[in-house]
């Protein structure tokens, strides 16, 4: 398998099960500033809620362009994942043109293929949330979150403390924000293939479950454990002790006891 398609394939997986982003690297042609309408913190902290799961893989989840797959993608395809907090490149590029890349994606807009287009799986109004985000981006850091973003990432009490983080960049598109079975990859896996995701919040379904059986099915995917095979083989994207730390979380929302 060459390189490329191998990263093609990675960052396949993850959209499928929840995530990857959309690129503003590569070369553009330069353009009027552009003055981006008022965007008020709602929108804002909608739109990091959104980014963190569609975007953060490649980008990181404050633009840094240190996504989980930015190293992957570097190596491997030779595609520098673009940082999305620099001002005056967002300043050139302007809000019209985030958009668009978010919504027809990198080939249709003269960037890497591997980003993807947006537009038919994200709801408009999604996206220009996104936008008002990443607009933002150069006035926030790491170490002053809004405080609903904070809350929304924060693990629930006796779990691991990355568990939820990573749980929302991996599982969220499928699962939903709360574990439900509800994401928004939810109704498509039904219709098209008669399989619903799993709600994790099912007390009586993970009681019955040991720590070494929710693992395996993280690690290698429904069809090892005779499950849907749409479930991702994850331990090709996540260290064994990011694993541990998603079942935490699955036994923190199902509310059952570890057992080893």
């Amino acid at each position: 398998m060459s390189s490329t398609l191998g990263i093609r394939i990675a960052v396949a997986s993850v959209a499928a099960a929840g995530v990857v982003a959309f690129a503003l690297s590569c070369q553009t042609k330069p353009k009027e500033a552009e003055q981006p309408p008022a965007a008020d913190s709602q929108n804002v902290a909608r739109g990091h809620e959104t980014y963190l799961v569609y975007c953060a893989m490649c980008h990181g989840e404050w633009g840094e362009g240190d996504g989980p797959l930015a190293g992957q993608l570097r190596d491997q395809a030779g595609v520098v994942a673009a940082r999305l907090n620099d001002r005056s490149r967002l300043a050139e590029i302007g809000r019209t043109e985030v958009v668009r890349v978010i919504e027809r994606g990198g080939a249709h807009t003269g960037r890497s293929n591997l980003m993807p287009p947006w537009g038919e799986r994200i709801p408009r109004e999604r996206i220009e949330e996104i936008a008002d985000f990443v607009m933002k981006l150069p006035d926030l850091s790491p170490g002053t979150p809004p405080s609903t973003i904070a809350h929304y990432l924060e693990a629930p009490p006796g779990s691991a403390p990355e568990g939820r983080r990573l749980y929302v960049q991996y599982c969220v598109l499928c699962h939903g924000p709360n574990g439900r079975g509800d994401g928004i990859y939810a109704d498509t896996l039904r219709a098209r293939n008669n399989i619903p995701p799993r709600d994790l919040t099912d007390s009586l379904y993970f009681r019955k479950k040991t720590d070494q059986e929710l693992y395996v099915t993280i690690a290698l995917g429904g069809g090892h454990g005779g499950k849907s095979v749409f479930m991702p083989i994850w331990i090709v994207t996540l260290p064994p002790d990011q694993i541990k730390d998603l079942v935490s979380y699955v036994r923190a929302i199902s509310r059952t006891a570890a057992r080893p």
